[in-house]
């Protein structure tokens, strides 16, 4: 028997035993209620039966994913990670902790409770909302699926490579010394800079929720952000800004990566 676990910061469960029908999208109806405007309202169906869990795309627009690859039905093994659009999940035994199974789990916040009984979506059907994040994020999680990686530095190579920011790092304060654990792209001259160390010395870590800076420092802009529990992420724009929609999902995949690289 498996168990579905959201990562989108909830941490809500969901058991998969013997005969189990789980259907997932925004609608209702759905067993698995996810608010997220690129989730199709009957995204995917998840299936129980004969010892074997199976999961299949119910032809939503933006895809359902296990571990980076798009897919119409395929049967799930524990430690499988799930994506339905954007939003990440994975399927491991019952009662399985982050410890002991390695599970990855993302920082909990206020906003990512259970959904309301009627959710806002962006459209009369979401299955008409473009993708948020676009096939990009199948690459990342096909190379965090890979053994030997950091997840963070390929984190950081994502949001260069796939996302089309200029540079990305990942930074830790700790006993008031700050470590690069992460750096790729155009950053060098951004964390050199005296400005970034009293740009971060300066905050006091009291927030309860995710929180986004834009300043400039180098002449350059520079987007900072940070999450009750982890570092902080630091990103060098492209040529536009990251909108509402990636800036929430970077904090959730963060903490992914923190704790994928934690039980390596």
């Amino acid at each position: 028997m498996l168990e579905l676990i959201l990562l989108d910061s909830s941490g809500r469960r969901f058991p998969l035993e013997e005969g189990t029908e789980l259907m997932v999208g925004v609608a209702s109806h759905c067993s698995v209620r996810l608010c997220a405007p690129d989730v199709s309202r009957a995204h995917a169906l998840l299936t129980s039966r004969n010892g074997r869990t199976i999961v299949l795309d119910l032809g939503s627009t933006n895809g359902t994913f296990v571990n980076g690859k798009r897919i119409k039905e395929t049967e799930l093994a524990a430690g499988d990670l799930l994506r339905f659009s954007s939003i990440i999940a994975q399927v491991f035994p019952p009662g399985s902790d982050s410890e002991g199974e390695g599970r990855v789990t993302a920082v909990t916040s206020p906003e990512a409770q259970a959904p309301p009984d009627d959710p806002v979506v962006a459209s009369p059907t979401s299955d008409k909302t473009p993708v948020l994040v676009h096939e990009s994020i199948g690459w990342l999680l096909s190379r965090w699926s890979a053994a030997g990686h950091s997840a963070q530095e390929e984190l950081v190579e994502w949001l260069v490579s796939q996302r089309g920011h200029r540079g990305a790092a990942v930074l830790e304060k700790t006993l008031g010394d700050i470590t690069v654990v992460a750096a790729e792209g155009d950053i060098g001259q951004v964390l050199e800079n005296a400005a970034c160390e009293s740009l971060l010395h300066g905050r006091v870590e009291t927030s309860t929720t995710p929180e986004e800076i834009i300043t400039t420092i180098g002449g350059k802009t520079v987007v900072a952000m940070k999450a009750p529990g982890l570092p902080w992420l630091l990103l060098v724009p492209g040529p536009a800004m990251p909108d509402f929609a990636e800036l929430s999902l970077m904090a959730p995949l963060l903490a992914v990566a923190r704790r994928l690289d934690q039980g390596r």
